[in-house]
């Protein structure tokens, strides 16, 4: 007796965008002490498997380690400083994680929707020309297979998605 097992690998593919980051895709040139910016990271699962998503934000305390600001540079949503979208949760570990599946063809909430330049920010002389930069960075890891059922995976928290991504990772 012969017995053939057939399985094909999963695909994981993700797109970030920042939808509103000044519409025209150019640099916020010439910014402001305060100025709110609208900046809001959202993925959307352009693969063939359901996933879990997380944002790593960097750069936020640039204008902090340049000595422009005693504050790091703050994200906030619906007017809420320090407060994520929908969904998203500080994983403690530098990452944001979309806390739900993201089935395929789907886009999360904004992790959040704008980001504030501090009020005490000062133009050092010297300074006046240097840009900063605020990077973002998604990661993604199939959904599927991280609990014995469906149902597990989708009841999980962000805690078992942060040990997830560090089984993947």
């Amino acid at each position: 007796d012969d017995a053939t097992n057939v399985f094909t690998v999963g695909n994981v593919n993700i797109d970030l965008t920042e939808p509103n980051w000044l519409v025209n895709g150019e640099e916020a040139d010439d910014v402001y002490p305060g100025e709110a910016l609208p900046k809001d990271p959202t993925i959307e699962n352009i693969g063939a498997n359901p996933c879990f998503v997380r944002i790593k934000v960097t750069g936020l305390d640039c204008l902090k380690n340049a000595g422009l600001s005693e504050q790091d540079v703050a994200y906030r949503t619906n007017y809420n400083v320090g407060v994520l979208g929908e969904n998203w949760a500080d994983g403690g570990d530098g990452y944001f994680y979309y806390t739900k599946v993201l089935g395929k063809g789907e886009t999360t909430p904004a992790v959040f929707d704008s980001i504030v330049i501090p009020t005490d920010v000062t133009n050092a002389i010297g300074n006046l020309d240097i840009s900063y930069e605020i990077e973002v960075f998604a990661e993604a890891v199939q959904a599927q297979g991280a609990k014995a059922s469906w149902a597990e995976v989708q009841a999980m928290d962000v805690n078992a998605i942060k040990d997830w991504f560090d089984a993947a990772f």
